[in-house]
């Protein structure tokens, strides 16, 4: 088995999260904030390859009917990119839900503070799902 790092993309920060070589545990990373989308291609690349990632799933915002929007166009575009500077798989899976399971789970937290662990927890609920989808 490998490490897997989940992707939660956004436009302003990126949320991130890596399980280990075995698959079972998943813990979430700190929260990059995005200058563009170059910078932001580049900075997920290193972090995949500061964690060993062989593996890194992109979380596909679809709408709630499963239809494509702009944002989930960009996303795609981002994995591209993605996948030819790491050189590794590139997968995309449906986040749907995951930044509103995020947010339910956070709602104690003051606001300030939440705004980057919304992100950062999106991306260990799309792993985690993603693994249990495997698994299956």
């Amino acid at each position: 088995m490998a490490r897997i790092l989940s992707v939660d993309f956004g436009r302003r920060r990126i949320g991130l999260a890596v399980c280990d070589e075995l698959q079972i545990s998943v813990r979430g990373l700190p929260t990059l904030k995005v200058r563009n989308f170059s910078d932001s291609i580049a900075q997920v690349a290193q972090v995949a390859g500061d964690q060993a990632a062989e593996e890194v799933v992109v979380g596909l915002p679809l709408n709630m009917d499963g239809s494509r929007g702009d944002m989930a166009q960009v996303a795609e575009n981002f994995a591209s990119q993605l996948a030819v500077l790491c050189n590794i798989p590139v997968r995309m899976f449906d986040e749907r839900l995951s930044s509103v399971g995020a947010k339910r789970e956070l709602h104690t937290m003051k606001r300030k503070k939440r705004k980057g662990e919304v992100d950062r927890l999106a991306a260990v609920l799309i792993l985690e799902t993603y693994l249990q989808h495997k698994g299956r």
